[in-house]
């Protein structure tokens, strides 16, 4: 016998099933849809059980308006209420309890793009009572300090009288766990602690739940009521509260012995954080006030649940507070922060509830607690960086990142990893330890599918079995929470921030230390350069006093004044200079200083000294300026000098001095017709030992213009020099009032 292998079928999973789209409700009321105009394009096929004398195919295409409201008590209220919501460019819903031939409903009317849904469901009682009841619990629930959802199903079990209340938690898995039960029913088999799978509750139910925080089921058994269109469009139910669940659910719902079924979104922080479950074992129908005035309940237990994480989460923080700030005077206060790190070491691992840190810098790792071979840990930086994408990485689920989890022992199953600086291997990590957990499930944690015999597709098949399963979870750690991470992203914040302060530390240091070479550099070059005008001096004084054989009294007192002046000089410049040359430590109290009492000495001197009698010097008026008066000396010296040496050797040699008041301070101008200076070159004129590219056949070492410049900027002298090749050059000092 020939074997051929059967077709492969296709696979449809729960979480493909379109459950906004399933056309059908519950007999607990019924359904008009309308276009915005209120034309009415789809009718449950029931409404003829509510409403005798009308059919749903009489109706269709009808206004609401005219054959729905005139049967109420208040038809002008209802008109109203349409056109507000039919109107809205946003979803908007409103409900208004209405009498209808007789009979009180409530109405909700809401509208989903271009259609308004009419959604009629009978009144059980106008007796709320019990919700009086659930607002003394709610004020009870706000006094509480114990379980706020043990509390809560307490609440509701009460308010809504079913066998079964709990409050169901999603993992971050999707997958959920029952943390809080009240059972009405003894023979039933408590829920509390059992896990469930992700797809009890597929993803577009999760969805659902978002923005639909009420979903119930009346009757499991009760086939609906189907949505009647002439067009047979799909229609979007999923803003339908008495819309039909989906027949697989449903089915999950008889295979875990239940008949009714009726669940809250909880919402935290604007997330699915779980859901109240509660569960009948017959057919139920709890009434719409007493559904919202449960829905409200829930909330305000969310409200507290997050209230009093909020105040735990807030105690944290005051403690990681006080632990940066200690942390922060340290690293700021000590220059290595890898030592200062070490010590706070154990507060940093208690902090994160870790088991072990290790602290990497350079080529050194501090291990503390729990942790790896250091070599391994060393080998696995580069990958964990990139997992942390230059910033925060954790799991504890280690074995999910097999090429880190094979190299560690295996006793560690959680880590959590910082970048502070790659280039230094500046890392931090923590470790925990694996935890062995026995997790039951209400029923083993398995798909099921049946094969549909028409078309040959697999679909999804409720499970049937709910008995207890147990299972061993190796290789996890505690998880790390959102504090955690908050408290992880702060240190490293903090560390990276101490760095930059450092490294900010660093580098003024160096500019600082460049700043004392250059001017300890400046100092030893103005010495040899600027004291060559009072030493010549000395020396001319001083030879003419050795080989005149016959001196008479005024000159041997003229000569020898000279002497002791250029030595007074001297000793000035010296203490100004060494003074000057320690930036942060010069003192210098500025004074009107008459430049006309040292002027004319600096040009007989620097004629002397650079053999220019041959040059005209043109004294104009000389004004007081604000100053000191041995800088200035050397100011105008090195101006003055540098005038005469450069146009010494140029044919009617000319140098001009004068000043000028104007309204902002006074303007000294030096001029000559020299040799001058290259455009491009003036950029650069102020540069130490710079030289211009013609100044070839004059003496200097090029720093007159530097220590020049230097001084200008000490005294607040704004100088500006124009010159051109062979014409000559002008500077221009200008002396701000005080």
């Amino acid at each position: 016998m020939k074997h051929t292998d059967k077709p492969k079928m296709d696979k449809i999973n729960c979480e493909d099933e379109q459950i906004q789209f399933l056309g059908t409700i519950q007999n607990v009321g019924f359904l008009i849809i309308s276009n915005k105009d209120g034309q009415i394009e789809a009718v449950s096929d029931n409404i003829s059980e509510y409403i005798s004398t009308i059919s749903y195919s009489s109706i269709l295409n009808k206004n609401v308006a005219q054959v729905i409201f005139p049967l109420t008590n208040d038809e002008k209220v209802l008109h109203n209420l349409f056109n507000e919501i039919s109107a809205s460019q946003e979803y908007k819903r409103s409900t208004q309890l209405i009498t209808l031939n007789g009979k009180t409903y409530y109405l909700s009317i809401s509208n989903e793009k271009e259609k308004v849904y009419l959604e009629f469901e009978y009144c059980i009682s106008t007796d709320f009572s019990k919700t009086n009841i659930i607002n003394n619990k709610l004020i009870n629930l706000q006094n509480e300090e114990q379980d706020v959802w043990k509390i809560l199903t307490e609440i509701i079990s009460k308010n809504l009288e079913v066998d079964r209340v709990m409050v169901y938690q999603f993992n971050e898995d999707s997958s959920g766990v029952v943390i809080a039960e009240t059972l009405m029913s003894a023979k039933l088999d408590s829920y509390l602690g059992l896990n469930y799978p992700e797809f009890d509750i597929p993803k577009q139910a999760r969805e659902l739940y978002k923005t639909k925080h009420c979903r119930f089921i009346v009757d499991t058994d009760e086939s609906g009521s189907k949505i009647i269109s002439e067009s047979n469009e799909n229609i979007n139910l999923q803003e339908v509260s008495i819309r039909r669940l989906s027949p697989i659910h449903l089915q999950y719902l008889k295979n875990a012995g239940f008949r009714s079924s009726i669940s809250f979104s909880i919402i935290i922080r604007g997330e699915l954080w779980g859901l109240l479950c509660c569960q009948h074992e017959s057919p139920k129908h709890i009434d719409l006030a007493i559904r919202n005035f449960a829905l409200m309940t829930c909330n305000f237990a969310a409200n507290k649940h997050q209230q009093l994480e909020d105040r735990e989460e807030m105690s944290y923080l005051n403690e990681v507070q006080t632990l940066e700030l200690q942390l922060k005077e340290k690293l700021l206060l000590k220059s290595n922060i890898f030592l200062e790190l070490k010590t706070f070491s154990t507060e940093l691992m208690k902090k994160l509830n870790a088991d072990g840190i290790a602290i990497s810098y350079d080529d050194s790792i501090y291990q503390e607690g729990l942790f790896p071979n250091k070599e391994i840990l060393r080998s696995q930086f580069n990958r964990l960086n990139q997992l942390a994408n230059n910033h925060v990485f954790t799991t504890h689920e280690l074995f999910k990142v097999p090429e880190i989890n094979e190299t560690f022992e295996k006793d560690i199953a959680g880590l959590a990893f910082i970048e502070i600086d790659h280039l230094k291997n500046f890392y931090i990590c923590w470790f925990r330890k694996e935890i062995i957990i026995d997790r039951e499930w209400a029923g083993k944690p398995e798909k099921h599918y049946q094969e549909n015999n028409k078309t040959g597709q697999l679909f999804p098949s409720p499970r049937t079995s709910f008995e207890v399963w147990k299972e061993q979870v190796n290789g996890s750690s505690k998880k790390w929470s959102l504090k955690h991470l908050h408290f992880l992203a702060r240190i490293r914040e903090l560390i990276r921030d101490s760095l930059l302060n450092k490294a900010a530390e660093i580098e003024m240091l160096n500019s600082q230390l460049i700043e004392m070479n250059n001017a300890l550099d400046t100092y030893a070059y103005t010495i040899s350069h600027d004291l060559k005008n009072p030493l010549s001096a000395i020396k001319i004084s001083a030879e003419f006093l050795q080989y005149k054989k016959e001196i008479s009294p005024n000159l041997l007192q003229k000569m020898s004044s000279n002497i002791l002046e250029s030595v007074q000089i001297t000793l000035n410049m010296l203490d100004k200079i060494h003074q000057f040359s320690k930036a942060n430590a010069f003192y210098m109290e500025k004074e009107t200083i008459e430049p006309e009492s040292f002027i004319n000495e600096i040009i007989d001197n620097s004629k002397y000294r650079y053999g220019s009698n041959n040059v005209e010097i043109e004294v104009q008026n000389l004004l007081p300026v604000q100053g000191e008066k041995t800088l200035l000396y050397q100011l105008f010296l090195n101006l003055i000098g540098n005038a005469i040496k450069y146009s010494s050797k140029s044919e009617s040699a000319k140098v001009i001095i004068g000043s000028v008041e104007t309204d902002n301070g006074v303007i000294y101008t030096i001029s000559d017709n020299g040799i001058g200076i290259d455009e491009k070159e003036l950029e650069t004129i102020y540069q130490m030992f710079k030289r211009m590219s013609n100044s070839t056949g004059f003496e200097g070492s090029g720093i007159g213009m530097s220590i020049v410049k230097r001084i200008a900027d000490k005294l607040d002298i704004d100088i500006s020099i124009s010159s051109k090749i062979n014409q000559g050059t002008t500077v221009k000092l200008m002396f701000p009032f005080q």
